[in-house]
């Protein structure tokens, strides 16, 4: 692999299944390509294997390009407080309908499920700095990812 941007492009077809016609130079590892968490990290080895660049600069900057696979402390948090008034609205879902002790559970799966994405969408988060395939490409060329993350592009 002697030309970054055909090694990443091929890369993100037969690693990840990404077809030819969504790799375009500008297309964005997250939002476009679904590239992010463990599979970005897969890349990355892969592109410091084949051409030595160091990726030791991002390691701080993770989360500001890429979202950490697994779970946060604050994110079992909140899902344990959402689960008390999930419950209680179940418990009346159930009652006011005079359903079967059966239907409970499958309503509270729903309705813990379906506040969990409201408050998503209430609470979206900072959103990630996009690093497009050309983006990478020149990161790979210069040898590292960058110390400043607004110049990655």
């Amino acid at each position: 692999m002697t030309d970054p941007l055909q090694a990443i492009t091929d890369l993100l077809r037969e690693e990840h299944g990404i077809p030819s016609a969504r790799l375009q130079p500008w297309a964005r590892l997250g939002p476009d390509l679904g590239v992010d968490g463990d599979d970005a990290s897969e890349l990355l080895q892969r592109l410091h294997e084949a051409f030595g660049t160091d990726f030791s600069a991002l390691e701080e900057q993770w989360t500001e390009f890429f979202h950490v696979e697994g779970t946060s402390p604050r994110a079992v948090l909140c899902g344990l407080l959402l689960l008390i008034p999930s419950i209680a609205l179940t418990l009346w879902v159930a009652a006011a309908f005079d359903l079967p002790d059966a239907a409970a559970p499958a309503i509270g799966v729903v309705t813990f499920f379906a506040s969990s994405a409201g408050l998503g969408r209430l609470f979206p988060g900072k959103p990630k700095r996009p690093v497009t395939i050309e983006g990478l490409a020149d990161i790979v060329r210069a040898g590292a990812w960058p110390a400043d993350p607004a110049k990655v592009r």
